[in-house]
Parts: C-alpha cells; structure tokens; sequence
C-alpha cells in the first residue's frame, strides 16, 4: 500500500499574515480542481516565507493525483483542471506575484508563472463587447469598483465598473450573467482571444434552467399545439414562411 503523498502549494510574496483569507479560499479552489477529489485531499500545515499551503493526499488516491498533475504539465489534463491552471495564474498575475505546487521533496511539481505570463500577441483591439459568465467576485474603493467574471471561452476575465452597477451586479453574485461594455481583445500567435481593460457599462442576469423545465413551461401556455408539430414547423420553412 502506498504511502500519503503531500503537495505545498507556494505564493511568493505573501505570508500567513499578509494574504487575505478570502482571496486564499479562491486559490484553494482551484488547487481543488487541479487535485481532484476534494474528499481526500487534506490541509495540514502552513508555513511561513512565502505562503505555503500543506495538503495531504490519502494513499489510495495519491496514484490518480499524481496522473493528474502529469497531465497538466503536457497539456492533455480534462477541461476542469486545465481552466484551472490558468485561473491560478491570472489571480496570481493579478496579486503581482507566483507560485508553485511542489511535492514532498520540495522539487516543483508545476510552475505558475503568474506575473511572469508572457504570450506573443498578433492583433490587439480596443471595442465594444459582451459575453456571459459567473460573477463570483466584488471588491474595490470609494473609485475603482473591480469584478471578476469566469467565462468558458475567455477564462478569468477582470473588470471594473460604477459603484452604481456594482450594487445591483452584488445581488446575482455567484450566478450567470451577461455583461456589456468596452474592452481590449488580444489575439495570441496560438490563434487564443483574451479579453483585458474591461469597463462594464451594462448587465443583465442570466437564467439557466434544464430542458424539463423549458418543455414544461411551454406546455403551461395555452397554445392548440398541431397534431404533427415539428411537420408543420417543416412545410412552413420549406415555403419561406409563405402560408399555402
């Protein structure tokens, strides 16, 4: 049987007493995604310097980590953990500073450049834009209200607005949203979009709901439905709309 296997994760230039405990918990939850399963995966220490964070692996699960960590390193981990990856660096980017995920023996398991992400870019445009997202993240002074939105398509993407809009933005925090504004779109040599200097200038909330629950709506509206439904639906598209 194999022994517990334990990780560190580093950020430079933070220390227990410095690093805010809210933004700590968002690093631990993308650390969770790169490990895996959270049930086995256990804090035990802190250490001082640069932040460090201990976590304990249980033996029957520390083979599936470490095949997760491989993965990350040559660029094939799952969708979850790949996105993670990079939130951690954009967060750490964000904070001016890096880190790393180390083993036991103190060697670096991954490296997350940070602040030292740099990418070749072809093609950069200031215009206007929108796209959806989870807000999950507020914050700001008496003149620089910033938000966090993940996206699926852009990752991460930091913005900044009116106290006005950050108000009614905090009531659908933790929920989808669709924001507008104007913002800087770069295209990496890779052919990969990101979206930087985002000024929020508008939102509105985004409802998701499942298939059953769409059909059941439908089926509450007082509609004379025709026998042959998705029949009907065909024959009109097949006249552009042109009733026979």
């Amino acid at each position: 049987m194999k022994d517990a296997a334990e990780y560190t994760f580093r950020i430079d230039d933070f220390t227990p007493k410095s690093m805010p405990f809210g933004r700590l918990v968002d690093y631990y939850a993308e650390i969770k995604k790169i490990l895996g399963n959270s049930k086995s995966v256990h804090l035990v220490a802190l250490f001082e310097g640069s932040h460090g964070s201990a976590f304990a692996i249980d033996p029957d699960y520390r083979e599936e980590v470490e095949q997760n960590l491989t993965q990350i390193n040559q660029g094939t981990a799952s969708k979850i953990a790949t996105r993670a990856n990079k939130i951690i660096n954009e967060m750490l980017k964000d904070d001016g500073t890096s880190g790393r995920l180390c083993n036991s023996e103190g060697e670096n398991v991954i490296v997350f450049p940070g602040q030292g992400v740099v990418q070749s870019i072809n093609l950069r445009v200031r215009d206007a834009a929108n796209f959806v997202g989870e807000l999950y993240h507020i914050s700001g002074t008496q003149g620089d209200v910033k938000v966090r939105i993940s996206t699926d398509t852009y990752g991460v993407v930091y913005c900044t607005t009116t106290r006005d809009i950050a108000k009614e933005l905090g009531d659908f925090l933790f929920e989808n949203v669709k924001v507008s504004g104007r913002g800087v779109w770069s295209r990496t040599v890779s052919g990969d979009w990101d979206i930087s200097d985002f000024l929020i200038t508008d939102f509105k909330p985004i409802n998701k709901e499942s298939l059953r629950t769409s059909i059941d709506k439908i089926r509450r509206l007082d509609i004379e439905w025709p026998e042959d439904t998705l029949g009907e639906i065909a024959a009109f598209d097949e006249t552009n709309g042109v009733v026979q």
